[in-house]
């Protein structure tokens, strides 16, 4: 990383620093401010469960609206997403092995459990030490920092490989790119690394947000897409051989799914006769 954007980030976490000392600030002295947290807030919405789990159209749906245990909280497009893109896995041979950076109350771990079957190896990290006080005999939680790479690869280590990322955790940009460079290579040849609430990465103050900014999660996926044709340029990847090793990216709304795939060379043909000649 050269100087100018060194000091470019530098000015970045300043502001980042003011703008939430500001929020604050007007807050305490009782100026209302909109925070990003209550922007999210106002999405929310109550539902009737049973109603919802009765429509589901598939079966994601249908466990996440029939769930009954501990607390969970997703958006409800997240819920097509996970379909569209993990029921391949079901299928699988070998037991998946899961990856939740960012635990909650251990609801979507349970859920997890529910959608892999008894012989998924579901694991959850958070830095939050009230996480080990959940009691759950076929799910494992170990407390640390998503930004930090050996905790990770510990974790991965413990695990015996990882098939699924979901990065529910912090919401940070750093510790967002951190997981990822970490985590990724680390990846199965067929797995898949989502990122959720990528909303945040246009929300300035502590989540190190911001339209357009550099190092923001929405930024970093958008630079892989030009990774993933570097067949075609000489430009440098955060992560070594992405032309061979990232299948596809698929953006949504709030969420970036990135699929692994070992890939060779790609080339061209012609088959068949020529209609016309070309003189």
């Amino acid at each position: 990383m050269n100087s100018a954007i060194l000091w470019e980030e530098c000015q970045l976490k300043t502001q980042d620093f003011i703008v939430s000392l500001a929020r604050g600030t007007l807050r305490l002295v009782g100026v209302p401010v909109m925070t990003p947290e209550m922007l999210v807030d106002s999405f929310y919405k109550d539902v009737d469960s049973q109603l919802m789990a009765n429509n589901a159209s598939n079966q994601f749906r249908k466990l996440f609206y029939g769930h009954p245990g501990s607390l969970i909280h997703k958006w409800d497009h997240y819920l097509d997403v996970y379909d569209r893109h993990l029921k391949r896995f079901l299928d699988a041979r070998q037991p998946i092995r899961l990856l939740e950076i960012g635990v909650f109350h251990g609801g979507s771990l349970r859920l997890w459990r529910e959608y892999f079957g008894c012989e998924a190896i579901i694991f959850g990290v958070d830095v939050n030490p009230k996480c080990k006080e959940i009691k759950d005999c076929d799910i494992s939680i170990r407390i640390g920092s998503q930004a930090d790479p050996e905790f990770l690869k510990a974790v991965v280590g413990e695990m015996g490989g990882l098939d699924i990322v979901i990065d529910d955790g912090s919401h940070i940009a750093s510790h967002q790119r951190k997981s990822f460079e970490t985590l990724f290579p680390l990846l199965h040849q067929d797995g898949v690394y989502i990122v959720e609430d990528l909303h945040t990465s246009y929300f300035r103050g502590v989540f190190e947000g911001g339209i357009g900014r550099r190092g923001t999660f929405i930024e970093e996926a958008k630079k892989l897409v030009d990774a993933i044709h570097g067949w075609y340029h000489n430009g440098k990847s955060t992560i070594a051989n992405a032309r061979t090793t990232v299948d596809s990216l698929h953006f949504y709304d709030s969420i970036v799914v990135i699929e692994k795939r070992v890939k060779q060379r790609p080339f061209h043909t012609k088959l068949g006769v020529p209609s016309f000649s070309r003189k």
